[in-house]
């Protein structure tokens, strides 16, 4: 088996995210209740899903995960992209950004796809697009383990998304495999939207610490041209 886990995104720790704590707690709470419960066979929790415009459901798919697997790896993502961002940007801004990544991934998934969905990986995949906003270069760290060896890595921020987005994208052009790829994708782009439009009217900030910003980049090219 080779597994590649991302750890660590260099950037200066400024608050405790506790905001993204206690969305790592809520996910962790409801999920495990319904996998361990038996509230998603039992069918008390389907209002939960996303299906359709249903308010609840719009919100709620973030809390439910099929399975053990599915849960810990999207709380893994969380953790590492969740708190670079939050630690950053401020705990009650990161709630709004969440929340907006959320109902960005849930609207295009209901507009491309439509089948029923849960699962938080669409609204991960919004905070991983403000990541790639605010810090394209910086240094995001694996753990790699093949077999009984194993090691660490690091690669700029970008190329890793970038690996992701295209993965999706394959997913989402092929049978998807129940794999809701459309709202990973739309997460991601409007995560990348939020990023770029919090940095351009100053409510994002990087810190002296920091490699340059998408939008940095994207004015140093127009600057050229």
């Amino acid at each position: 088996m080779f597994l590649i886990i991302p750890h660590e995104i260099d950037t200066l720790q400024q608050v405790r995210p506790w905001a993204n704590w206690l969305i790592l707690a809520c996910i962790s709470v409801v999920s495990l209740f319904a996998l361990i419960g038996g509230g998603l066979e039992a069918g008390s929790l389907d209002f939960l899903l996303l299906n359709g415009f249903s308010f609840p459901g719009l919100l709620g798919h973030v809390l439910l995960h099929g399975d053990l697997g599915h849960l810990v790896g999207n709380l893994i993502f969380l953790w590492v992209f969740g708190n670079a961002i939050c630690t950053n940007i401020g705990n009650f801004r990161y709630l709004t950004v969440f929340l907006f990544c959320t109902l960005i991934a849930a609207l295009t998934h209901i507009l491309l796809d439509g089948r029923p969905a849960l699962g938080a990986s669409g609204a991960i995949n919004g905070v991983v697009g403000v990541t790639l906003a605010m810090y394209p270069l910086n240094g995001l760290h694996f753990f790699w383990f093949i077999m009984m060896r194993g090691g660490t890595f690091s690669w700029p921020a970008w190329s890793a998304i970038v690996i992701w987005l295209l993965l999706d994208l394959w997913g989402a052009l092929g049978d998807g495999q129940g794999v809701a790829y459309w709202a990973h994708i739309g997460g991601l782009i409007g995560g990348v939207a939020i990023g770029i439009a919090g940095l351009h009217k100053g409510w994002i900030t990087l810190t002296i610490y920091d490699n340059r910003s998408l939008l940095d980049l994207i004015r140093g090219v127009n600057e050229a041209k």
